[in-house]
């Protein structure tokens, strides 16, 4: 399976935010959290789809920045998906989704019967072209905005945006629900395009005073007073020095705007924090494997030759648990 670098678009499946891919033009759907939302084990699941002949021809593994560093998703493009779904085993799924699985699977039979018997399938929920004028006429409009700044109007590109927030294939796919959303996504962006034009960006940033970002994070607690809470803690984002200076970044990349640097000495503390936590990990784990290679050292070359005429069965019982834990232990510290 080819590994790839996108970045995500989450997209809301039964109460679930599943993150989708838009790589090439092709419109590409993270596998696990979907199991997780349905109740199936990931496990099996990712070795079906590597069995499966057509499938596995359209799995790909996706690398993606998260807020706890790089994270991979095997994906499947989003027009595999509704084979994957068609056959699931649905005494394998959560009850609470399961009668409305069984529905959808029964509709595919009717599906795919009328596209081979009728020569095509139409989906009764699917919006029409009158439906779709006014997003039509909205993308065309931010694709017009987007060329007022000297950019190309890539009107393709403006509905690859769209099919990729909203998780489908074409925009004859959305529901008029989806369209609503997609309505919204492209009035906020118009709005954005808008701003920039009536601030004067793409007339020449000289004319107009000059805006800068400011990096502030001064300490908030030296790095010895840090607890493992503050640095990995449920809120710990919200009162991070490093994320605010991270943030500050990503909105001066934004916006366009140089950036002073006032205090960054938090931030210093908290990574002073990180790495003697990272340290006492590592001391920790070491302790803890020579304790267990010990361990086993004694059990073989003392209890283990005592036990093992009384009761072997019980010996290799013993020595397979010691030596898990020897292997565990080793494997933690690499």
């Amino acid at each position: 399976m080819t590994a790839l670098t996108a970045s995500p678009v989450s997209v809301d499946f039964h109460g679930t935010a599943i993150p989708t891919f838009s790589v090439e033009g092709v419109v590409r759907v993270a596998m696990k959290p979907i199991c997780n939302a349905i109740g199936l084990d990931w496990h099996g699941q990712r070795q079906r789809i590597k069995r499966h002949p057509v499938l596995s021809g359209g799995a790909v593994i996706i690398t993606s920045p998260s807020k706890s560093g790089l994270q991979k998703f095997l994906t499947l493009p989003l027009n595999k998906l509704n084979g994957w779904l068609f056959g699931i085993d649905t005494n394998r799924t959560k009850p609470e989704i399961r009668e409305k699985l069984v529905e959808y699977q029964a509709e595919c039979f009717d599906v795919l019967s009328d596209y081979w018997q009728k020569g095509e399938a139409i989906n009764p929920r699917a919006s029409t072209v009158g439906e779709r004028r006014p997003l039509n006429r909205a993308v065309r409009t931010l694709a017009n905005l987007r060329s007022a700044r000297g950019e190309a109007a890539d009107y393709g590109g403006m509905w690859k945006l769209v099919n990729g927030y909203l998780g489908v294939a074409h925009i004859e796919d959305a529901s008029p629900a989806q369209l609503d959303q997609a309505m919204s996504f492209v009035q906020d962006a118009i709005e954005s395009e808008s701003s920039r034009i009536i601030e004067g960006e793409w007339l020449g940033r000289s004319a107009l005073p000059q805006q800068q970002a400011t990096i502030d994070a001064p300490v908030a607690k030296r790095w010895h007073e840090y607890r493992s809470a503050d640095l990995y803690g449920d809120t710990a984002a919200e009162t991070s020095r490093l994320s605010m200076v991270l943030k500050t970044l990503r909105q001066a990349e934004r916006d366009g705007v140089s950036v002073s640097v006032a205090d960054v000495s938090g931030a210093q503390e908290e990574l002073l924090a990180f790495r003697h936590a990272l340290e006492m990990r590592s001391i920790n784990l070491g302790a803890m494997s020579r304790h267990v290679e010990m361990l086993e050292r004694d059990f073989l070359s003392t209890v283990g030759p005592a036990i093992k005429p009384l009761n072997p069965a019980l010996y290799g019982d013993w020595r397979e648990r010691i030596g898990a834990t020897s292997r565990m232990a080793k494997a933690l510290i690499r």
